[in-house]
């Protein structure tokens, strides 16, 4: 077995450039074992190439070489352990951020794939667990613009901009009205994905249980409650919670939007 190896040999061997080996040497990492006095020829040994494995092996797993050569100077293994913890942690953090943006593009695809599927009005019951809606109250002298506007100023305050939204804008409805053929509204929200840390007066808890649901233009002139009337006719209790949730079919233009309708079915005594 050959005793040196050129910088040159290394590089090509472990695939390494020569400049990060002299950087290496630079920073007091990885000194040559031997440096031709006369030419300032660097030489490496055989036990080094292992060196400069485990010295790239921690760089990918996030070290910086401040704490590679840290804890191989003074092989300190305690240190290393210490390094290796802090980017397990690191690590499970940026994988559970992942998974929320994952899982909220994966929403966010299905919510338009929903929206081509909202145009048919058609009705069915569904079981929805507990909901948490980021709302304003809608003043009655209020208009539109108004409380969207109130709506975005107050998800962008401090203590809420931090919150994962569902971007879906929903309105909290009158159940007399809707039956009307009106749309009284009481707020306006935005559902956000987990059950929030904090309490506000702002965030309203919106309870499990079976909606009758329906999608509809509700907005529209033309709109008929009639599925309503049919379903709650024979109800002994008048449902609390009207919901109804806007779903875009233009990136452009949202006031003529189909909307899913969600009405709380009361269970019976």
């Amino acid at each position: 077995m050959k005793q040196y190896y050129s910088i040159g040999e290394v590089s090509r061997i472990m695939g390494i450039s020569t400049q990060t080996l002299r950087y290496y040497c630079s920073i007091d990492l990885l000194e040559p074992a031997y440096i031709n006095p006369d030419t300032g020829y660097r030489y490496y040994t055989y036990n080094q190439f292992h060196l400069i494995d485990r010295i790239r092996y921690l760089q990918k797993m996030g070290m910086s070489l401040e704490q590679i050569r840290e804890v191989l100077v003074h092989n300190d293994i305690a240190a290393l352990q210490k390094h290796l913890e802090e980017l397990e942690q690191n690590c499970v953090a940026q994988i559970r951020q992942l998974d929320d943006t994952l899982d909220t593009i994966r929403w966010y695809r299905d919510y338009f794939n929903f929206s081509d599927e909202a145009e048919q009005e058609y009705s069915y019951v569904r079981h929805f667990p507990k909901r948490h809606l980021v709302a304003v109250k809608i003043r009655d002298d209020e208009d539109n613009a108004s409380y969207h506007l109130r709506l975005t100023s107050l998800r962008n305050r401090p203590e809420m901009k931090n919150l994962s939204y569902m971007r879906q804008y929903s309105l909290i409805l009158d159940y007399d009205s809707l039956i009307e053929n009106k749309l009284k509204r009481y707020y306006l929200g935005m559902f956000i994905k987990s059950a929030p840390k904090q309490s506000s007066e702002n965030i309203l808890e919106i309870p499990e249980g079976d909606y009758f649901c329906f999608r509809s233009r509700i907005l529209s002139e033309g709109w008929n409650p009639y599925q309503v009337n049919m379903f709650f006719a024979d109800k002994k209790k008048k449902p609390t919670l009207v919901l109804a949730n806007e779903f875009e079919n233009s990136l452009q233009e949202y006031h003529q939007c189909p909307y899913e309708v969600q009405i709380l079915i009361e269970p019976e005594e």
